[in-house]
């Protein structure tokens, strides 16, 4: 005896179900898209959440790639002969309890700069690495780096415009700190003031 033979089921929905599956799908895609594929994939992380996932460090090149090399002329290279002779310097301060002092350069427009600072024992200072333009009057400076409570510093400049340019370094404490800058460039003199 044979069974009669059984048309399988077909599925059936209204527009109105496809409609919404459709919708839920694209909802569902565009927030795995926002929260997960951008930060991860593209370092683009317009709500925040990729950052606080660690997502955003996904997208840094690992450390074995070699970067493509950039062709010549396509970077901003700064490259110029300086009117200045290199020097190189090792300096030593007393900031006094409670009061500041500053080491100034003078450079050119252009010519370079290159530093690092830091407090014999450690101690934290107020730390402003600042320039003036040639006539400038007392109130008119540019700082670069500003900072607090720090032990120890580093930098370079290349100089926007000639003038002095230099460290200016505030004690809060009650006690002498002493500091030891060395900076190496292409400046005509290095004096505290």
């Amino acid at each position: 005896m044979s069974t009669p033979e059984v048309a399988p089921s077909a599925i059936t929905a209204s527009k109105r179900e496809l409609a919404k599956g459709t919708g839920i799908a694209a909802a569902i895609a565009t927030v795995v898209l926002t929260f997960f594929v951008l930060p991860s994939e593209y370092g683009i992380d317009p709500t925040g959440v990729g950052g606080v996932l660690g997502l955003t460090a996904l997208h840094a090149p690992a450390p074995e790639e070699t970067p493509a090399p950039t062709p010549v002329g396509a970077t901003g290279t700064i490259a110029g002969r300086q009117q200045a002779t290199y020097r190189s310097d090792t300096k030593q301060v007393t900031l006094p309890p409670g009061k500041g002092l500053e080491v100034k350069t003078t450079l050119d427009k252009g010519a370079a700069l290159i530093f690092s600072w830091k407090t014999e024992g450690g101690e934290v200072v107020n730390h402003d690495f600042h320039g003036e333009p040639l006539g400038a009057k007392d109130d008119e400076y540019e700082s670069f780096i500003k900072e607090r409570g720090v032990s120890e510093s580093r930098g370079m400049l290349i100089a926007p415009f000639p003038g002095t340019h230099g460290w200016f370094w505030g004690n809060k404490t009650d006690k002498p700190i002493v500091v030891t800058l060395t900076a190496s460039g292409f400046y005509t003199d290095i004096v505290e003031k």
